[in-house]
Order: structure tokens, then C-alpha cells, then sequence
């Protein structure tokens, strides 16, 4: 089965994610924070992460450089609220696959699960 983490600081959001991921089989496994998503990735393996840039704590930036660190080849979805052509060019560099704007609409996020899941 594969397995997708989430991490947002918004609950609603990573509930919403689980809950759509859930009736498509697809486990997952939510984070809150920097601190925790970096946790978990290091005591379970995942097929993709969906990650806020903007988080408490650890930003996302960070997180997304440590989790390239872990494992070179995560496939790794930054979650923003808004993105310009200079941070789009900063998170591709850092090694993320993709991005997905907030707020989150189902048949984008459906179709980031198709592509990269």
C-alpha cells in the first residue's frame, strides 16, 4: 500500500488531505509541525510528502532540505498559499517535485496524487 505524508499546521487541511487519500487506499500519516514530519520521515519510509512552506518551528524550506538529506530521490509536493516565480525557482532547486496552492482544491490535489502517487 502506499503511504503519503502530510504536513501542515492547519488541521483541517491535513485531516481533509487524509480523509481523500483514505478513500482512494492510499495510508497516510499527518504532521503538524517541522519537528514531527521530520520524526516520522526517520522512522518510516513514505512515497511522497505533501509539506506547507510555512510551518511553526522548522519552516518548510528546512524541512525540505533535511528530507533531501535523509533520502535524495523523496518525491516531496510544497503545500503554499501563495507562490511567486522566485519561490517556485527556490523549492524546484531545493529538490521538490511539485507545488500545491492553497487554498486546496480536490482535483488539483487529485491530480498531484495521480502524478507523483
Amino acid at each position: 500500500m502506499k503511504k503519503v505524508l502530510i504536513v501542515d499546521d492547519e488541521k483541517e487541511i491535513v485531516d481533509f488531505m487524509a480523509r481523500f487519500l483514505k478513500r482512494l487506499n492510499i495510508d497516510s500519516k499527518t504532521a503538524i509541525s517541522g519537528e514531527q514530519a521530520l520524526d516520522f520521515y526517520k522512522t518510516d519510509n513514505y512515497d511522497c510528502v505533501f509539506l506547507d512552506i510555512h510551518l511553526g518551528g522548522i519552516d518548510g524550506i528546512e524541512v525540505l532540505k533535511q528530507l533531501k538529506q535523509l533520502k535524495p530521490d523523496v518525491k516531496v509536493v510544497v503545500i503554499t498559499g501563495s507562490i511567486g516565480e522566485e519561490s517556485k525557482d527556490k523549492i524546484l532547486k531545493l529538490g521538490a517535485i511539485d507545488y500545491l496552492q492553497k487554498p486546496i482544491v480536490l482535483s488539483d490535489f487529485k491530480e498531484k496524487v495521480k502524478n507523483y502517487i
